[in-house]
């Protein structure tokens, strides 16, 4: 069924919120339950899980011919190629924050990452911010600076804190989100591209890994197994519904409704994981939200206008 563009808007922003909601919840607790397993175990496990999921999905109607079409064309296979780079190197450094217990730092990447995807929203695909909106990723900006600083603060060391973890994050996803914008293939086709891709790269990496020994699967823990063999669907699941998300909003639209990701990885970073709670991330949080609210409103407010006029 076809959907008009509001319909299409509707829906990709509840897909979008789904998706964060699912990263910021599901995924750092999944990945803090399984602090034990080798990171690269665990990326494996993405691929090598997620690759069966994702060929059940497209194996229903219209079927597999979405595969053979999306892959006929070269330069679409490169630009899958970036995509996956991006998300393997997004990946590496999530988990990695989760393990060394640096989640608040990875929150902050989140943080800047809407902020990313407005600037290549705007500087590649000519997207603009109308009314207020300017005035919320400003506001949203100061929020960020505000995070950055009590982060800063408590840290007291500016090289661990910031440069690396935050900015890997939010430039790998940023630049993601952009490719998996300008892709005509529909969300699961890309998702099941990118994962053959990385497939036989992540399947040398467990084999290896069960020769040297320090592989977690098949050790006698039925639980663990488990775990580890649900990170397909940990992965396809929230990657599927982004994919639908930034096929049908604004790259600006999709990078705000990240807010939502960070905040819960942040909220579980204090309230579960223990870290720090500080005056200067709660007005933070504060300022964010405020922003998100006015850009939100400023988009319907457009919406009811342009539906309003003949």
């Amino acid at each position: 069924m076809q959907l008009n563009g509001e319909d299409s808007a509707r829906s990709g922003i509840v897909a979008g919120l789904l998706a964060y909601l699912w990263w910021g919840l599901v995924t750092a607790l999944y990945y803090r339950e399984l602090d034990q397993v080798h990171v690269l175990e665990l990326i494996s496990w993405r691929a090598l899980g997620g690759l069966p999921i994702c060929l059940a999905i497209l194996a229903m109607p219209p079927g597999l011919s979405r595969l053979r079409e999306a892959m006929r064309s070269p330069g679409a296979l490169r630009m899958h190629g970036a995509s996956v780079a991006m998300l393997v190197g997004n990946w590496f450094v999530f988990i990695y924050a989760v393990r060394e217990e640096r989640l608040t730092e990875a929150s902050l990447g989140y943080f800047l990452n809407p902020l990313v995807s407005v600037l290549l929203g705007r500087f590649f695909l000519g997207e603009k911010l109308v009314g207020r909106q300017g005035w919320a990723l400003g506001l949203a900006g100061v929020g960020v600076v505000v995070f950055a600083a009590s982060l800063w603060r408590g840290s007291g060391n500016f090289l661990e804190g910031f440069v690396w973890i935050p900015l890997v994050l939010a430039l790998s996803f940023g630049f993601y989100g952009l490719l998996r914008k300008q892709m005509t293939a529909d969300s699961i086709t890309g998702l099941t591209i990118e994962v053959l891709l990385i497939f036989p790269f992540f399947l040398g990496i467990e084999l290896w890994l069960m020769r040297e020994g320090v592989a977690a699967i098949g050790r006698g823990d039925p639980g663990l197994d488990f775990l580890l063999l649900a990170g397909g669907l940990v992965t396809v699941v929230p990657l599927a519904l982004f994919g639908f998300a930034a096929q049908r909003l604004r790259l600006s639209t999709v990078g705000l409704l990240q807010y939502v990701s960070p905040t819960c990885q942040f909220i579980l970073a204090v309230l579960v994981f223990g870290e720090p709670l500080t005056a200067g991330r709660l007005i933070a949080f504060l300022l964010i939200w405020s922003a998100l609210g006015l850009y939100s409103r400023e988009s319907w407010l457009v919406a009811r206008l342009g539906a309003a006029r003949p």
